[in-house]
């Protein structure tokens, strides 16, 4: 298994191409605190109780909020409901993200003095702080890791915009060679072959006009393909005017 510098140094290309190192910081990801830091048997109760008491505190809260929404909103009718109803959604979210922004500012206030010390103290710092600084390594990896994940993720998705944008304009150009092709048809088509008293052009005209049948097949078959590529290729091609027009025209030509 990679140790915490191999993956700390863990790079785009590595993610790219190192399965190694991808199975490596998998198993790192799944140690958890309990293989590095040991409870006993008392911790785990104080534990268990400051999460059940976090669940209670949170409760409370929407609570609270809820019963002031209400309070506010003590008539209700079936004319404004809907409106009612969203605002009471929109009172239990600001509820709901006050209570956890304040928690989350209470969490890192607690955990910031024990781990400056576990970190700076050397030599004099107590077991508990020493205990704390597998704990601390693995955040820091984590934190890394997590850098170098979001940048990747932004250039793939950089790259998937420059692949869309690629795609409209082969849409685009498919669309026009199918126009020139329906075009040419629609000419030929206008003269009956029949019409043509020399022989060897009404054959040749016989014959342009399979092709012609032919072609019509072909287009048909390349537009459905084209199109089913595009829904199956995950883009947002109903964003897009040209794209859902290319997917959701049903128009094989003229007959």
């Amino acid at each position: 298994m990679a140790n915490l510098a191999d993956i700390s140094r863990l790079s785009l290309d590595d993610m790219s191409r190192n399965s190694q190192y991808m199975k490596g910081f998998a198993d790192f990801v799944a140690i958890g605190s309990h293989d590095l830091v040991p409870f006993s048997e008392r911790e785990e109760q104080i534990l268990a109780l400051h999460d059940q008491l976090e669940e209670l505190r949170l409760e409370v809260a929407l609570s609270e909020g809820l019963e002031n929404q209400a309070t506010e909103d003590a008539t209700i009718s079936n004319d404004n409901l809907a409106d009612q109803l969203k605002r009471v959604e929109r009172g239990y979210l600001e509820s709901r993200s006050a209570y956890l922004l304040k928690s989350s500012i209470w969490e890192s206030i607690l955990v910031t003095d024990p781990t400056l010390k576990a970190v700076h103290s050397g030599a004099n710092a107590t077991p508990a702080e020493r205990s704390l600084h597998p704990l601390i390594d693995t955040r820091d990896v984590l934190s890394i890791a997590h850098a170098n994940l979001a940048s990747h993720l932004t250039t793939m998705m950089d790259d998937l915009t420059m692949v869309e944008a690629q795609n409209i304009i082969s849409s685009k150009k498919n669309r026009t060679l199918a126009d020139t092709l329906l075009d040419l048809t629609a000419n030929m088509q206008s003269e009956r072959a029949e019409d043509v008293s020399n022989a060897k052009l009404r054959s040749q005209l016989q014959v342009l006009k399979e092709e012609t049948k032919m072609s019509k097949a072909r287009w048909r078959i390349m537009k459905s393909v084209t199109a089913a590529v595009i829904v199956g290729s995950g883009i947002d091609w109903s964003r897009n005017d040209e794209l859902r027009e290319l997917v959701l025209d049903d128009e094989d030509g003229p007959a």
